[in-house]
């Protein structure tokens, strides 16, 4: 089975989907990502995409590509859904992740319409959910990321540019009420594995991501 994550700025793909992605690489799937951007707006963009290239690696993602759009500028239009085609008919997925039309950014909205466009004839279309994801977000799938939340957490590492960013922290902000709680760990407020321990409490099992469904074509095989 091949994978294809499709995100607008490197790190995204990390925060949404890391640990399935890592998941589903080490069960002997491919697993290629598609960065529409550079993230010049947030930083350096050769330093972006170095460290972009570092959390493929802590995937152990097959393939890593950029589109080269730009940051805070992509559109819902033609040359978005064509740099998106032109990756879906290189790699022929069975499966496409990509971002949620409930978030607060408006280049992960457009990313998520010309995605839907371009991978109009992909029968599995799954939508991960991103730190400026909307309350509207509402999960129907969870995939158990337990076995690689280490993984998905090196990935996220490597976006040293990032570290400012309230969701990298790794420190309790200093008026933090968790900190004043004896009883409740001192990380519990580390955003990534906060959300990750949240999801899981939501299906059942330790640390979950969670996607929506955009379009879940089943097919039922002979027995």
């Amino acid at each position: 089975m091949r994978i294809l994550a499709v995100g607008a700025h490197p790190d995204d793909v990390e925060l949404g989907c890391g640990g399935t992605l890592a998941l589903l690489r080490k069960k002997g799937h491919g697993v290629h990502i598609l960065v529409l951007t550079r993230g010049e707006a947030s930083g350096d963009p050769e330093t972006r995409e170095k460290e972009c290239r570092s959390a493929a690696a802590a995937i152990g993602a097959d393939q890593l590509s950029f589109g080269d759009l730009r940051d805070t500028r992509i559109m819902d239009g033609i040359d978005t859904i064509r740099t998106i085609e032109n990756t879906i008919d290189t790699v022929t997925p069975d499966i496409v992740i990509t971002h949620s039309s409930n978030d607060a950014h408006q280049d992960h909205r457009n990313t998520h319409l010309a995605s839907l466009s371009a991978a109009r004839r992909i029968g599995k279309i799954l939508l991960y959910e991103s730190p400026a994801a909307m309350r509207e977000f509402c999960p129907q799938v969870f995939v158990d990321i337990a076995p690689t939340m280490e993984l998905k957490l090196k990935a996220v590492a490597a976006f040293n540019s990032q570290a400012s960013k309230s969701y990298m922290r790794r420190q309790l902000s200093q008026n933090d009420p968790c900190d004043r709680c004896e009883m409740v760990p001192t990380d519990l407020s580390h955003a990534i594995a906060g959300l990750a321990r949240f999801r899981g409490f939501q299906a059942g099992v330790a640390l979950a991501e969670a996607f929506e469904v955009a379009k879940y074509v089943f097919e039922i095989n002979e027995h």
